[in-house]
């Protein structure tokens, strides 16, 4: 092993080195005379942190980025941050001097449906350097898929801006004789568009009502459900649109109504009540269609 005075050196930690690229300057200036219009001066005891929210299941984002350092030379680097359905930090340290650009994008796959929010801060190591200490925030916004953002550029962006990301999630179906029962994701805001269920009653005779309801984890906030008896031994489709009214079209298909708009957010969740229910009856085929976000108070 490696010594320096007799003292072993210590490996390395944390994320792998960022890619560096630089060349000579073939224009010579005083950084004293010629400062950014930026003025995003990083200290020697400056890093740059990158905190990404994503629903991707498996993604890289990569940051490039360029920096002018006191001697006057353009230095340029490349992070690659690995990222999943959740909340990620990443930092680079940029040593000394002003911080001209990056752009970031998604590398990998993007499937429909997807989002990812970057912001970008300046932070500095607490004493134990396991965590940081947020000076500033440059900047914030979305990365969608084959296009890159990234500073200077667009203004910054909420993570609830914007239109929302158009998701058809096909629900999970639960066994013979229980209710469905689904529950809005970690870092998730839902606005519900429709939804779209399928209940296959036994051959035990009794009249079936079923109903839907949305609750917070623990209160319920609302409930509504058909006046119309499914019986034994039918198939019919539940539709919910909100602000639609309630319609038995009399082939198997009830159409039932929610607020307009149906709004909620991380552990609020949408389930069925079912009066009259058989241990063999069978919900089946949940689908949901929703605007969804990242929301910063899951």
């Amino acid at each position: 092993m490696a010594t320096r005075s007799g003292v072993p050196n210590t490996p390395p930690n944390g994320p792998p080195p960022s890619k560096i690229q630089t060349a000579p300057n073939l224009v010579g200036f005083d950084p004293k005379l010629v400062v950014p219009s930026q003025t995003i001066y990083f200290q020697r005891n400056d890093l740059i942190e990158f905190f990404v929210i994503s629903n991707l299941a498996n993604g890289t984002v990569r940051v490039n980025y360029r920096w002018l350092t006191p001697e006057g030379e353009i230095k340029e680097g490349e992070l690659d941050a690995v990222i999943g359905a959740g909340s990620f930090l990443f930092t680079v340290p940029l040593y000394e001097g002003w911080l001209l650009s990056f752009a970031a994008r998604v590398v990998t796959a993007f499937p429909a449906g997807s989002w990812c929010f970057l912001q970008a801060m300046v932070v500095r190591p607490f004493a134990n350097l396991a965590q940081v200490n947020p000076q500033a925030m440059i900047w914030q916004g979305y990365l969608g898929n084959l296009t890159v953002n990234g500073f200077p550029g667009t203004p910054s962006k909420e993570i609830t801006d914007g239109p929302g990301v158009v998701r058809s999630i096909a629900g999970a179906a639960p066994a013979a004789g229980a209710q469905i029962l689904e529950t809005v994701p970690a870092n998730r805001s839902w606005t519900l568009l429709m939804l779209r269920a399928q209940l296959v009653t036994s051959a035990a005779v009794a009249n079936r009502f079923p109903s839907f309801k949305i609750t917070d984890g623990a209160n319920i906030l609302f409930t509504i459900g058909t006046n119309v008896a499914q019986v034994a031994a039918t198939s019919s489709f539940y539709h919910i649109a909100p602000g639609n009214q309630f319609y038995n079209d009399t082939q198997g298909n009830f159409l039932i109504p929610f607020p307009s708009l149906t709004q909620i957010k991380a552990g609020f969740r949408i389930q069925t009540v079912t009066p009259g229910m058989d241990p063999a009856d069978q919900w089946s085929l949940p689908q949901y269609l929703v605007l969804e976000w990242g929301m910063w108070d899951a």
